[in-house]
């Protein structure tokens, strides 16, 4: 009687296992058809990179965040990564770069994860100065950065790593004016082995003098070669963005944008110089007064799609927009060979320069150009075969202080 239990408890557990088993493998085709019914989701790639600003001074906060298309009417800052301050960007390659204003010097590398969102990835840190001022990258693995505000120097750095590997002496540049305050770097250009670099002296928030400087650098050495300078422009200060005080055109040659003294009681008009191709010394040849072509001063140098353009103020006495808090700039396409003035692109409000205004190339055709007004930030975009921009989004998160496209 015994033997009997212990057998029909035996086949009776074999039974169990085995609906056991056939359930897990029931199952387990069951999972894998839900699998493959709901494939992970598909990575974004991002393609462009924004910054916006919000608050008011000092009291500020810059919004990052990317985007695979430009498919919306507005936009705000809900999925944005927040940094501390006001800060524009630069970008290289598929990474964002971040230049947040207030010492130490801070340049922050950004990525975006497998969802499009921006994650820190690593950064610079100078301590002494206030801001990174202009970025070269000449590789993967070689860039140089200028820092203003207190110290002002320039660095080598690996993108890659974003550690510092050398420091390029410019005791030679602050030495030629002892009596300046503060001096800036504000654009850089390598061309033939050689950085070619604006520097702007300052006394007491005035430039120096009437003149234009720029340092030529060895890159086989890293050592100072010469200072450039011209006397029928001065004050290289850059642009109303990173990087956009320099270009250098399809032939080589170095075109260089000056603001001019005129509104800082100096007698300098806005002008361009050009450095060219093959030699290290201003063309005495060339000279293209702005100021004499748009009627007033200009500020900055773009080229985009086989176009340049600058931009121009409207009232001379309200340069830094604080005296009527009112934007004062227009864009303007300019002809560097004729030296003439095509006037302002139509259609465009008259913007904030101190609000970081940008050109970007969105394709050959098309550009697109940030504008902040005391009515709305946007972005346009212009067709550069017809000259007639439309109104791309609005942004409702602050002013756009950076927009690029990356690769």
């Amino acid at each position: 009687m015994k033997n009997n239990v212990k057998t029909s408890v035996s086949k009776t557990f074999k039974s169990l296992c085995l609906v056991l088993l056939i359930v897990g493998i029931t199952v387990s085709c069951s999972s894998n058809d839900s699998l493959s019914d709901n494939p992970a989701p598909t990575e974004i790639k991002i393609n462009y990179g924004m910054a916006m600003v919000s608050g008011a001074w000092p009291n500020t906060t810059t919004y990052l965040q990317g985007f695979e298309k430009l498919d919306f009417t507005t936009i705000g800052n809900g999925k944005a990564k927040e940094l501390t301050g006001t800060a524009s960007v630069v970008s290289e390659g598929e990474y964002l770069y971040a230049k947040p204003f207030g010492a130490p010097a801070n340049l922050v590398k950004y990525k975006y994860d497998e969802n499009g969102l921006v994650q820190e990835d690593n950064k610079i840190i100078v301590p002494g100065a206030n801001v990174f001022s202009s970025i070269h990258f000449k590789s993967e693995t070689i860039a140089y950065a200028t820092v203003a505000g207190g110290i002002s120097k320039l660095i080598v750095f690996d993108p890659s790593t974003m550690r510092i590997e050398d420091e390029i002496s410019l005791s030679d540049i602050t030495d030629k004016f002892p009596e300046a305050t503060r001096t800036y770097y504000q654009d850089m250009i390598e061309r033939d082995n050689k950085l070619f670099m604006s520097v702007y002296y300052e006394k007491n928030f005035k430039p120096v003098n009437d003149y234009a400087y720029v340092v030529v650098i060895d890159l086989a050495t890293n050592k100072v070669e010469k200072i450039i300078e011209d006397q029928r422009t001065g004050m290289l200060f850059g642009g109303p963005t990173s990087n956009a005080g320099m270009i250098k055109t399809t032939n080589g040659d170095i075109y260089i944008q000056a603001k001019g003294t005129s509104d800082n009681g100096g007698l300098s008009p806005s002008g361009v110089l050009r450095i060219k191709n093959g030699t290290t010394e201003f063309d005495t040849d060339y000279f293209f007064n702005l100021s004499t072509a748009t009627d007033n001063i200009c500020y900055g140098i773009y080229q985009v799609n086989g176009k340049i353009f600058t931009t121009k103020v409207e009232d001379e006495t309200d340069f830094w927009e604080y005296k009527t808090d009112k934007p004062q700039f227009k864009y303007y396409e300019v002809n560097l060979e004729s030296k003439t003035s095509l006037g302002a692109i139509p259609g465009l409000p008259t913007t904030y320069g101190k609000r970081n205004m940008s050109i970007t190339a969105l394709n050959e055709n098309e550009v697109a150009l940030t504008i902040a007004t005391n009515d709305e930030n946007a972005l346009y975009k212009l067709s550069t075969n017809s000259n007639t921009p439309t109104k791309m989004f609005t942004s409702t998160g602050g002013y756009i202080s950076g927009f690029k496209k990356l690769k």
